[in-house]
């Protein structure tokens, strides 16, 4: 059973899906001039270094982050998103440090927008506290993902963001998630939810996608997998997976466009795929994977899932 420790895995394949579905919906809610808030319910440390620790002795983000360090002629949103991690690095031309996502969205927050951050592991929160320290937009809670999904919401401005991406260290997580996106959307029915799933070779996220699926009915949701093996095989993390539920306009055109080429250089030797299904209002059924080929947004075809 995977544990997703952040500090293992920073900047490996995974964060790096992850960060930049994450920075494309944030754009969607920076394209109006309304505040929005980003309430990151398992924030973590904020900042990871990679020259020691946990993750220089893991040695995975070597083949994320450090395989897109060089990318000059990328989509734009790959661009900035490539020059913000630059510019928080102590020596700019040096990759020594890894964001975490609270330290990515106070970087693209404006003067009327806020971040609300939770983490309850007392050195992460601690950690956290010294990232964010002095920004009057930052409001940082040591409590549980659980029950500030009850506690926090709905949140003020009622535009905006809610992330989740627990380590999944307990089986019981792939059914917790699910309960807490619905605790958030019966609270909140105007807010993006944005997920994070691992694919293993246990192949349990099936069953959480499953699960979004049934306590969001006639919600749109949009799945996003980048897959390193395929099918998944042998131990360890074979791919990451996103849904993001109430999806922003044309997100599921615009991010082929910036993945896909990301994809390329994470998976060189093309074992596996990008991949992305969109569960549309009044539809039932899983819906179907499609692969991603080429970084405009391909007609739909069904695909074999893995699963």
């Amino acid at each position: 059973m995977l544990s997703y420790q952040h500090e293992y895995h920073a900047g490996n394949f995974a964060d790096v899906h992850k960060h930049l579905v994450l920075w494309c919906v944030l754009d969607a809610l920076l394209a109006r001039a309304k505040p929005f808030v980003a309430v990151d319910l398992f924030a973590g440390s904020g900042q990871y270094p990679l020259d020691r620790g946990p993750a220089a002795r893991s040695g995975e983000w070597r083949d994320g982050i450090g395989r897109l360090w060089s990318l000059n002629r990328a989509p734009e949103p790959l661009r900035v998103w490539l020059d913000v991690i630059r510019s928080l690095q102590a020596e700019p031309a040096r990759l020594k440090t890894y964001p975490g996502s609270p330290a990515l969205i106070r970087q693209r927050l404006r003067e009327q927008d806020r971040l609300v951050a939770c983490e309850l592991h007392p050195g992460a929160f601690a950690a956290l506290q010294e990232t964010l320290r002095a920004d009057s937009r930052c409001h940082l809670h040591q409590r549980d993902a659980r029950e500030a999904a009850r506690a926090l919401f709905p949140p003020e401005p009622r535009r905006g963001l809610a992330l989740l991406d627990p380590a999944y260290e307990r089986v019981q997580e792939y059914g917790e998630i699910p309960e807490m996106t619905r605790e958030i959307r019966r609270r909140w029915n105007t807010g993006i939810i944005v997920v994070w799933y691992p694919l293993l070779e246990e192949g349990r996220h099936p069953q959480l996608r499953d699960t979004l699926l049934s306590r969001h009915p006639g919600e749109e949701i949009l799945f996003s997998e980048m897959r390193l093996s395929e099918p998944p095989r042998g131990s360890g993390l074979q791919g990451s997976g996103m849904a993001v539920l109430n999806m922003p306009w044309q997100l599921d055109r615009k991010l082929p466009e910036v993945l896909f080429p990301v994809w390329e250089r994470l998976d060189p030797e093309r074992h596996g795929g990008l991949f992305q299904a969109l569960a549309l209002e009044n539809t039932v059924g899983r819906p179907q994977f499609q692969r991603i080929d080429s970084q405009v947004t391909p007609a739909r075809k069904d695909v074999t899932d893995h699963d």
